[in-house]
C-alpha cells in the first residue's frame, strides 16, 4: 500500500510540475507559437527561417519563439521541450489541432493576434510595436 502512494504522489509530482500554458513567461516575455502538422514541410521551414531571421527584433520585443506540431512544444532551435500539457495549452491560447499559421501571446498571457500561413513577418512585429506596453517600452529604451 505504501508503494502504490508513492507512486501516486511522484505521478502527481511530475503532472503537477508540467505546464498548461506559458505562464512562466507573462509579463516578461511575447511568444510566437508557429503550429504546423509537419515540421518538415517546406511551408513551415520556410515561415519559421523568416521569423528567426530577425533575432535582434525578436530580443528587443522580448519575443520567445516555440513551435507546436504533433501534440509537442518545440524551442526555437527545434528541440522538443518535455514538460508541457499540449491539449490545454491549445484549449488555452484557442490553437486548433490542424491549425496551420502562428499565435502571437502578449505578455499578458492574452492572444493578440493569430494568422494562418502564410503570413508577413513585419505583421507581428507591426502589432507588437503598437501595443501600449511596447509603446512604454520604446520610449524607456529612448531615455538609456
Amino acid at each position: 500500500m505504501k508503494r502504490i502512494a508513492n507512486l501516486a504522489l511522484i505521478l502527481f509530482s511530475i503532472s503537477a510540475s508540467a505546464q498548461e500554458d506559458f505562464a512562466k513567461y507573462k509579463w516578461r516575455n511575447r511568444i510566437v507559437v508557429l503550429s504546423t502538422q509537419d515540421l518538415t514541410s517546406e511551408k513551415f521551414i520556410s515561415q519559421w527561417e523568416r521569423v528567426k531571421s530577425s533575432p535582434k527584433k525578436l530580443d528587443d520585443r522580448n519575443i520567445l519563439l516555440f513551435a507546436l506540431a504533433k501534440g509537442r512544444i518545440y524551442d526555437k532551435d527545434l528541440k522538443a521541450l518535455s514538460g508541457f500539457h499540449v491539449s490545454p495549452l491549445r484549449k488555452r491560447y484557442d490553437i486548433p489541432t490542424n491549425f496551420e499559421g502562428f499565435t502571437l501571446i502578449g505578455k499578458d498571457g492574452g492572444v493578440k493576434m493569430q494568422k494562418n500561413v502564410p503570413f508577413d513577418v513585419v505583421a507581428i512585429f507591426e502589432t507588437i510595436d503598437n501595443m501600449p506596453m511596447r509603446q512604454r517600452e520604446m520610449r524607456e529604451n529612448l531615455d538609456d
